[in-house]
């Protein structure tokens, strides 16, 4: 495990987190930078990421023009299926994998994603907010600000998910 921080607060994490040191995990403190994948945290909400990481570690393998890469589920923003493969989206990087979408929907359904359209999968974690469309259809505004559309075949089942994991 990795942890990038301000000084003041790495010897309470790592005291915190010595229980899952042996993860390969890079854990980033909000406010900093760091290139590649990794996980954002708010010491204000620590109580998220000990969930997280208690949470088993069941990767997907995605590859990068020739590297290949494991990928987390809470990694995962949204994919977007095409054929016989599937993008892939991070907060920072794109993938591609051999997994047709319906698999990983299914794969992914107890990490909280969820059918929007008939191409695309999202992390219901990674919604920011809701537009009402014409015709019965949503835009999905990420936390990232990309929007994508919940088309109305789809409406009924995404919402009644997002409401069994609502508070």
């Amino acid at each position: 495990m990795k942890i990038i921080c301000s000084d003041q607060h790495l010897s309470t994490l790592k005291s915190l987190l010595r229980d899952y040191l042996y993860l390969d995990i890079v854990l980033v403190e909000k406010g900093y930078d760091y290139e590649g994948l990794c996980y954002y945290f708010s010491m204000d909400h620590l109580d998220e990421l000990i969930q997280y990481l208690n949470q088993s570690h069941e990767y997907i393998l995605c590859y990068q023009g020739e590297r290949m890469f494991k990928i987390l589920p809470q990694q995962i923003i949204y994919i977007e299926g095409y054929s016989k493969e599937a993008f892939i989206y991070t907060e920072t990087m794109q993938f591609v994998t051999h997994q047709k979408l319906y698999e990983l929907e299914t794969i992914l359904e107890p990490y909280h994603f969820a059918r929007v359209n008939k191409s695309m999968i999202v992390n219901i974690y990674e919604i920011d907010s809701f537009i009402p469309d014409v015709q019965r259809r949503y835009i999905i505004v990420l936390k990232n600000q990309q929007r994508i559309l919940l088309t109305r075949s789809y409406v009924k089942s995404f919402m009644e998910k997002l409401r069994r994991k609502a508070l």
